[in-house]
């Protein structure tokens, strides 16, 4: 009975404690894919508790994290909404990222999920007509590592 209450024990102190700390600026590249050149990424992240927000920072403009989360094991996933021009035309782009802390780092996969016309709402399809389900994922989904610059 005592190594029951024990473990039960053990099992919520260790569910209880927070996961690591991703308050900080963190850097990456994504990497070159088809006609589309590396680009620069960086991050601002505010971590409260597993909750975490912030800002991500390209091609000179911000776009906030919202709905993101850090878990126990160092899963992390978060949702940015960020304008793009396409031709004439001004998407809002909603990305999804998912990852992991690792080795000072977090690996993580962005993924286009939905797109809009800023002016309009109109829903903008973000796979291309007649492409594969190989070509879409190699279009849509791109992985990449930040490091911690401070």
């Amino acid at each position: 009975m005592r190594r029951l209450a024990i473990l039960v024990l053990s099992t919520f102190l260790i569910s209880a404690l927070p996961a690591a700390d991703l308050t900080g600026t963190w850097m990456g590249l994504i990497p070159a894919a088809g006609r589309r050149s590396a680009q620069d990424i960086e991050f601002r992240f505010v971590q409260n508790g597993n909750k975490l927000g912030g800002k991500l920072y390209r091609d000179g403009e911000s776009a906030a994290i919202t709905d993101g989360e850090v878990d126990q094991r160092g899963e992390v996933w978060f949702v940015v909404e960020a304008r793009e021009q396409a031709g004439n035309q001004i998407n809002i782009v909603e990305y999804r990222f998912e990852g992991v802390v690792c080795e000072g780092g977090i690996e993580l996969t962005r993924e286009r999920a939905a797109a809009r016309d800023a002016v309009s709402g109109v829903v903008v399809p973000v796979r291309g007509p007649d492409t594969t389900d190989e070509e879409d994922r190699r279009r849509r989904f791109h992985g990449f590592r930040l490091e911690r610059l401070f």
